[in-house]
């Protein structure tokens, strides 16, 4: 067995994304058997964090997720990619409502504000969806869409294994040298 982990630690958006899909095929290339994902996210551009989730949900071996910080907004959906998933004591998940920046964008007409809404509606059941998939041997059925169209929600470690987002929270422990490799972005 060759396990393979992927440091990630920053915001999500194109670039961090294909880093992350980059680092992970070229695992695969190196022979992994398995890949841990170590991050800790504020969150980010939800395009690319989808894109993130669906491809990390194809790759064809075991995907570990490890909560090593906090991991936040679109980066819950990424994290919930992992057939395993934990983390640290002390650590934190957020889920709050979905948003876009506008970047250099001035003006607008009703039609494009009406389909950013629709988008953004439609990111929010499928981010739900993603959720409810990934948890639902929890013994605690949480209904996220409150937190993503209201108030925000901070699950701890103890939260976070309650409502199945986590398998177990311990502590993070790198194999001693030479049983693994490491892979990280910037």
């Amino acid at each position: 067995m060759s396990l393979h982990i992927v440091h990630f630690i920053g915001p999500i958006n194109h670039a961090s994304a294909c880093t992350v899909r980059n680092l992970c095929l070229q695992a695969l290339q190196s022979g992994a058997s398995e890949i841990e994902l170590h991050m800790s996210t504020e969150g980010g551009n939800m395009t690319a964090g989808f894109a993130l989730y669906f491809f990390l949900k194809s790759l064809p071996l075991p995907l570990t997720t490890f909560n090593v910080g906090s991991v936040e907004s679109v980066g819950v959906v990424i994290f919930l990619a992992g057939s395993k998933r934990y983390a640290c004591p002390g650590t934190r998940f957020l889920v709050h409502p979905l948003h876009w920046g506008f970047g250099s964008l001035v003006a607008a007409d009703h039609s494009r504000v009406s389909e950013w809404r629709d988008c953004l509606d439609f990111d929010a059941e499928r981010y739900a969806s993603i959720f409810e998939d990934a948890t639902r041997e929890a013994g605690i059925k949480d209904d996220i869409r409150t937190n993503l169209f209201g108030n925000a929600r901070i699950f701890d470690a103890e939260q976070a294994l309650a409502a199945g987002i986590i398998h177990a929270a311990q502590q993070a422990r790198l194999p001693a040298m030479g049983e693994t490799s490491h892979w990280w972005n910037g």
